[in-house]
């Protein structure tokens, strides 16, 4: 197979080392004031490939912690310089944090971190079903400790969600946006999801809405009671400006 092929193992290392892949944000706005809270950082990568796809076998051949681990170096180097601009919020997967090894790594890029630690947000992403939770809760703890939120994301796309619910205190909790439209489309799924956000004193954290693709899904995540939501509604993915 060609080693260049980003779906293998070396070829994906070589796409990062390299630096072939585009970095974009997209809003995340308060429903409330309509103002930006702050941006996530998203990947688009040079060769024509299938994201999702691309995304799995990473996770599944380990080399995700590769991305997960340069995004987040480009996000310290952006707010260390900006430190008055906007927030952003980066992904690590679960993958990466299982990794032995991968804690290390993140607080030692952190070393370098100056601005206000609430600018850089910390996204837990549910693709992955981590076997142990112990190393995720141990490196949660620590950022937060520190002062970055930390936001679970996908809660309802997959099993791990009451799991994760469970082990890892958030400041925020972001809901799929397939579980969203189903929301909005069936009163029994409309029913769990109120039941969710009926949670958000006891567990002290704000709901972000993904998958906000229309006016109506817009109204609805606002008249459910959504802190915050993210889809091309409220913002597309745009290239990331501040990146030299």
């Amino acid at each position: 197979m060609d080693m260049s092929d980003i779906r293998t193992a070396s070829g994906f290392r070589t796409h990062i080392s390299e630096q072939r892949f585009s970095v974009m944000r997209q809003p995340i706005v308060g429903l409330n004031d309509n103002k930006i809270h702050h941006y996530e950082w998203l990947v688009r990568f040079d060769q024509d490939a299938e994201l999702e796809g691309v995304l799995r076998s990473s996770e599944i051949n380990g080399t995700i912690k590769d991305l997960d681990l340069s995004m987040l170096a480009q996000a310290i180097l952006v707010l260390n310089e900006q430190p008055d601009s906007i927030g952003i919020a980066i992904n690590l997967s679960g993958a990466s944090v299982d990794k032995d090894g991968f804690s290390r790594a993140v607080l030692a890029c952190l070393s370098a971190y100056e601005a206000s630690p609430i600018k850089l947000m910390i996204e837990l992403t549910e693709t992955w079903n981590m076997r142990e939770l112990g190393k995720a809760e141990s490196l949660l703890a620590i950022l937060r400790t520190r002062g970055h939120p930390i936001c679970l994301d996908d809660v309802g796309a997959g099993a791990a969600s009451i799991r994760y619910l469970r082990a890892f205190p958030a400041n925020w909790l972001k809901i799929d946006g397939g579980f969203v439209a189903a929301a909005y489309n069936s009163s029994r799924d409309k029913a769990i999801l109120k039941a969710i956000l009926s949670l958000r004193e006891a567990l002290d954290c704000r709901f972000i809405a993904e998958g906000v693709e229309t006016p109506e899904i817009h109204d609805f995540v606002k008249d459910m009671g959504f802190d915050a939501a993210q889809g091309y509604a409220i913002g597309k993915p745009e290239l990331e400006t501040r990146i030299s």
